[in-house]
């Protein structure tokens, strides 16, 4: 099948090149766009690395669209960050719509627990739930923007919702009434489901293509093909979702709300019925039995902030599971008595939930789940310590080509970072991914000209004494930032190494503004660093997904190389794993993951060919491991220094050219 179709749309004499102002023909998106069509037409997949500011998103979107209009048929568009999909739905459909003349469908899918419930609200203003004057506060403005809103996410709030609010008026699946609802017919999750089973594109995340898949495809309507954008993420999404999690937080967050000794509050106060006294002194018992059982893995493992894995089962008497069950036969009990449909849901859901922490915790503790690691994680808080049990496949790719892959016939794969040592193996063996057609697209930009590494040799490495190591990253930061001006993203691979540069520069009273992540929002922080030079100090999220074209960035700053920390229990399960196979993990899982990571955080810099810049990787093994050609040589082709004054020569005739 021949790509004429999507060149009548991006092609030199395409619609696009006539009605769009500025628009660019780039050989690379036509290429993709070509190459989609194809995989859509010839039931195939695909994988496809798109250098940065090859306009991928369109690339892949024309030929969905042609596709699912012309057979009508669905297409999942899965993205992994918020940044991406804000993008497709404010930027690119909007823009496909007014100039496609095609009238296409499209609706985005969020998980059920983002929209508001009509229901459970009304319910909640009846309880009076909320005893703090800020709940309380939120609550009226969760109810006046329920008049006013078309959607019901809650991320159109104009407020950051406090978790134990939305608890209250957000919809939870197990407390869905269904039909049998009041406000059913102005239900905004039915009302979104309604477009998503009538739409041709349906926009969803990584997090929630995966609860589809552990749901048996019971979240999202039957779909056709999917485009996995962000590809680079699939593995973590599916390893997170596919994985158990236990915490003393959320056991203490289930019982209040059964019944809250303090406030007299939760399920056990508004029922009406014989059994309340008793499910109240089970209610306590459990609580009992989870303190208990909490406190003694805090003598354990202390208080303090730590992650620790679990080698065997951990050799503790499960206190909770009697008490737990217990509770769970009243609850069941309590249900076949009650009158109120609404009161019998509410009741069959806790006592689900009991089930669902007894299996959970039994799964935890004895490691029922081969193939997964498992771990705890200690962190230290105000009122008591936090307790996370977890555990999580090691390995997905089976999963993942069962349940995915071998089910669609048509699967478009595709990210700016896929490739490591100008080749997929490694992305196709972490996922299962076995692709008809594989295509690897340099970015339309000349990185030659545009562009600079710079790798400094003579800095103390990441092993170094940790003060001496931090004093030598500083103080070249702030070189580096005084040369460009501002207009810098530092990036770590760790917060604490973040915070103490932070501190190092704010101690020199410098003339930039320093704005460090975790200080205010993210949507915030890119705000303040576009009106004046600036300097942003970021971890992980700000590596990929956040996009400052323009002046306002000129250089970025990769502290240390993106290595995961191999102690880390799910790198370290994989590190053996890999072993237990005669494979060499550091060459080929380790490096390459960082390869990865390196390309994301690079990538921040040159967005548009008007852009110019400097990247700068203060890691020292760049120069001295055998292992630094291998980054420099996956990262776009430009001209490499170990010196400060040709990073000052390459500023200044930056300038120089943008003033001609």
């Amino acid at each position: 099948m021949t790509a004429k179709r999507v060149e009548n749309y991006l092609g030199k004499e395409g619609i696009l090149s006539t009605q769009l102002d500025g628009f660019e023909y780039r050989h690379q998106q036509m290429d993709m766009a070509g190459a989609v069509e194809e995989a859509f037409g010839d039931a195939r997949h695909l994988i496809v690395e798109a250098g940065t500011g090859t306009g991928k998103s369109l690339a892949y979107l024309i030929p969905a669209i042609l596709w699912a209009v012309e057979n009508n048929k669905k297409v999942v568009i899965s993205t992994y960050t918020k940044t991406l999909q804000q993008q497709i739905l404010n930027h690119d459909i909007p823009f496909l719509r007014d100039k496609l003349g095609i009238n296409f469908r499209y609706a985005l899918c969020m998980g059920s627990e983002n929209y508001l419930s009509l229901r459970r609200m009304k319910r909640s203003a009846q309880a009076g739930l909320f005893t703090q004057a800020n709940e309380e506060s939120q609550w009226e403005g969760i109810f006046n923007w329920a008049g006013e809103t078309e959607t019901g996410y809650r991320s159109d709030l104009s407020f950051e919702v406090l978790p134990q609010v939305w608890e209250e008026v957000g919809r939870q699946k197990d407390l869905c009434m269904g039909k049998n609802c009041e406000t059913h017919s102005s239900c905004f999750y039915f009302k979104a489901r309604k477009k998503w089973f009538g739409a041709h594109l349906l926009i969803v995340n990584h997090h929630l293509f995966f609860a589809n898949v552990a749901n048996a495809g019971a979240v999202l309507p039957a779909f056709d093909a999917v485009v996995f954008d962000e590809a680079q993420n699939l593995e973590e999404a599916a390893t997170q979702f596919l994985g158990l999690e236990i915490s003393n937080s959320n056991l203490f967050y289930f019982l209040d709300r059964l019944h809250n000794p303090r406030s007299k509050r939760g399920l056990l106060a508004r029922v009406d019925h014989d059994s309340v006294p008793h499910l109240r002194k089970l209610v306590m018992s459990v609580r009992q039995a989870v303190e208990a059982f909490f406190n003694h893995l805090l003598e354990e493992y202390g208080k303090n902030d730590r992650v620790l894995r679990f080698y065997k089962p951990p050799v503790f008497d499960n206190g909770v599971y009697v008490p737990m069950e217990a509770l769970r036969e009243g609850l069941k009990s309590l249900e076949a008595g009650l009158h109120s449909e609404e009161d019998r849901v509410d009741a069959s859901a806790a006592a689900e939930r009991c089930f669902e922490f007894n299996n959970t915790l039994s799964a935890i503790l004895n490691q029922h789940m081969r193939g997964y690691v498992y771990w705890i994680e200690i962190a230290k808080r105000k009122r008591f310590p936090r307790v996370v049990l977890r555990g999580v496949p090691i390995h997905v790719a089976e999963e993942l080509h069962a349940q995915v892959f071998d089910k669609l016939d048509r699967v478009v794969m595709t990210s700016a970072t896929l490739t490591t040592s100008k080749g997929f193996d490694f992305i196709k063996e972490r996922i299962g991914f076995q692709p008809d057609e594989e295509l690897s697209l340099d970015a339309p930009f000349d990185y030659s000209r545009q562009a600079l590494l710079y790798v400094p040799d003579d800095l103390p490495e990441p092993g170094a004494e940790a003060g001496v190591y931090v004093e030598g990253i500083a103080s070249r930061c702030r070189e580096l930032v005084a040369i460009s001006g501002g207009k810098t993203f530092i990036l770590f691979t760790s917060y604490a190494l973040l915070n103490q540069v932070y501190e190092k520069l704010d101690e020199m009273q410098f003339q930039f503004p320093l704005i460090r992540q975790g200080d205010m929002p993210t949507g915030l922080m890119i705000k303040k660093f576009k009106e004046k030079p600036s300097v942003i100090f970021g971890t992980n999220s700000f590596w990929q997904g956040v996009d400052v074209p323009g002046d306002a960035l000129q250089s970025v700053i990769i502290t240390k190389l993106p290595f995961d920390v191999p102690k880390e229990p799910l790198t370290e399960a994989r590190i053996e794993e890999l072993r237990r196979q005669h494979i060499d993990p550091f060459k080929h899982y380790q490096i390459p993951r960082a390869i990865i990571q390196l390309k994301q955080g690079f990538g921040r810099l040159i967005r548009k060919k008007t852009d110019t810049g400097v990247v700068s990787i203060l890691d020292s093994r760049m120069s001295r491991r055998g292992y630094g050609k291998q980054f420099i040589a996956s990262l776009p082709p430009c001209p490499v220094t170990t010196q400060l004054d040709k990073v000052r020569d390459f500023f200044a005739s930056s300038e120089a050219g943008s003033e001609q």
